[in-house]
């Protein structure tokens, strides 16, 4: 047997125990749009979340679409802005977040999915009343416009789904109560998805090796911490990394039982966290781990 027949078969071989183990448990995927944005790379990224299903998780994938949105504003006359990490969205921009998350990523994202032998079922968060949300304002009180902070989930419809053989494909739109769109976070929707359902696992597919204790120092990557550990850090991190912790913290709080945050850049980095001894990024454990 050659080298790397040998070191395939090692590397099934530890692979197995992490299959057996995540089996059954639910476990929620946060894409965001940087990865969905070369076709090479999304059908990778769609390959493995079906890998992940098809040996028996339950899978709940949730998308962003940021640099989509921002070129779809750009086109339309409108500077996008953000405000503690979150897009300032107008009545005027948010039809633009709509079209972008629901009929295009989403739409594609499901279509990858299909190909990759799931049966994906792409949602909004006003579908089946998956999400509620009200209005926010920015981390210092500013006005942010049509912005969503999400206050429940219906998790019985994202059950439902996946005990018949599912897979959610979740874009974070969610209405407020009168029934009108706000944009939410993408990190957001996902913890407060993740903690509803109690999940095993919460991972974030970034454009970042994962979090570091001095950004942008060489070495500074943080392998792993408590959840009370993050809540420390949480003030002094970046405007970009601060509401996926904050939405990392809402997620372990509520019942998910860990975070990790991963590079989605990175061949095949999803099935490298989940099925191997090592796994790549950052990895946050709740209290109960």
């Amino acid at each position: 047997m050659d080298a790397q027949t040998l070191s395939k078969t090692h590397t099934l071989a530890e692979a197995l125990p992490w299959i057996r183990r995540h089996h059954g448990s639910t476990v929620v995927v946060k894409i965001g749009g940087e990865a969905l944005e070369d076709p090479k790379q999304a059908a990778s990224v769609a390959g493995d979340l079906a890998l992940l299903a098809l040996v028996g998780m339950r899978l709940v994938v949730v998308h962003g679409g940021g640099p989509q949105v921002s070129r779809a504003m750009d086109r339309a006359g409108i500077e996008p802005s953000f405000v503690g990490g979150l897009r300032v969205t107008t009545a005027e921009s948010i039809d633009i977040v709509k079209s972008v998350l629901i009929g295009q990523i989403n739409f594609e994202l499901v279509g990858l999915l299909k190909s990759a032998g799931l049966a994906p079922v792409g949602l909004s968060g006003a579908d089946g009343g998956l999400l509620t949300a009200e209005v926010t304002a920015g981390p210092g009180g500013e006005d942010i416009g049509m912005v969503g902070r999400v206050t429940g989930v219906n998790a019985a419809l994202l059950d439902s789904l996946l005990e018949n053989g599912y897979t959610p494909v979740v874009a974070s739109i969610a209405p407020d109560a009168d029934g009108g769109p706000l944009n939410v976070n993408a990190d957001a929707a996902a913890g407060s998805i993740a903690g509803a359902m109690g999940a095993s696992k919460l991972v974030y597919l970034t454009n970042i090796e994962g979090l570091y204790a001095d950004l942008g120092a060489a070495g500074s990557l943080i392998s792993g911490l408590q959840a009370e550990e993050l809540r420390a850090l949480l003030p002094g991190l970046s405007a970009g990394m601060r509401p996926k912790a904050a939405s990392i913290l809402h997620a372990l709080d509520h019942g998910a039982g860990k975070a990790h945050i991963i590079d989605g850049r990175v061949e095949h980095a999803l099935l490298l966290e989940v099925f191997t001894d090592e796994g790549v990024g950052t990895q946050v454990l709740g209290a109960a781990e």
